[in-house]
């Protein structure tokens, strides 16, 4: 049943956003909340995505209640008039932006995944499973789910920062390069690739890939809050 309704969400999401860009002439992710809607229906297609491979249909109640929050938001404050700079409508830009949202999406499920997973391990371990935690999933379906979203993920975001890098150096001039939210996500980019490479080289799973991944998600929301508030001069959709 959740699935049905988040098919029938993301199809009627899916025209939202393409009557969006038809009308305005570029896609949404010109500013904070267009970036906000872009980003709900990544996540929600990501996590459809995962939920078919991983066959798996129960875990929808536990990321859905991201997506509403954010295209909430986007709802209330979103202005389809408002004027762009030139840069925000190129097309380089948009790809760029959708490549970090989708990865950025994947990440946000996989440090979920991995909460869930350090969550149910600690109360296997206390041997005092309450109701709620004997209706989850087992800790290899969360294991697995973090995995193949940071799977999904570390390539898209390899590819937006390519990107960005392209339209860097073809539209700033001077220090762009020095921009303090760059290193912040060459941090984050290093910090999944870590996650990857434990995994395939050292045969990390289980806890030690949930907790690189929550301190993966945490640095996110700090270069994505932080750094891009208040000390980037480029990543801030002026």
């Amino acid at each position: 049943m959740i699935r049905k309704w988040l098919v029938s969400a993301l199809l009627v999401h899916t025209t939202y956003l393409a009557l969006f860009t038809y009308r305005t002439g570029h896609l949404p992710v010109g500013d904070t909340f267009q970036v906000l809607t872009t980003s709900a229906w990544f996540f929600a297609l990501v996590y459809l995505v995962l939920e078919i491979s991983l066959k798996e249909r129960t875990m929808g109640v536990f990321f859905l209640p991201v997506v509403i929050p954010l295209q909430a938001i986007s709802t209330f404050f979103i202005d389809t008039e408002k004027p762009l700079a030139p840069i925000l409508t190129e097309l380089t830009f948009e790809v760029h932006v959708a490549m970090m949202i989708s990865a950025y999406a994947a990440f946000i499920i996989s440090f979920i995944a991995s909460v869930m997973y350090l969550l149910l391990a600690r109360e296997m371990q206390r041997k005092k499973l309450g109701i709620f935690f004997e209706r989850l999933p087992s800790l290899d379906f969360f294991d697995r789910l973090s995995n193949q979203a940071v799977n999904i993920g570390l390539p898209l975001v390899s590819l937006g920062i390519v990107l960005g890098g392209i339209m860097g150096a073809n539209v700033w001039e001077g220090q762009w390069a020095f921009d303090p939210k760059l290193f912040a996500v060459f941090i984050s980019w290093a910090i999944y690739v870590v996650h990857l490479v434990t995994r395939k080289v050292m045969g990390w799973q289980g806890r030690q890939a949930a907790i690189i991944s929550v301190v993966g998600f945490n640095w996110l929301l700090f270069s994505f809050i932080i750094v891009s508030t208040f000390f980037s001069k480029v990543h801030n959709f002026q």
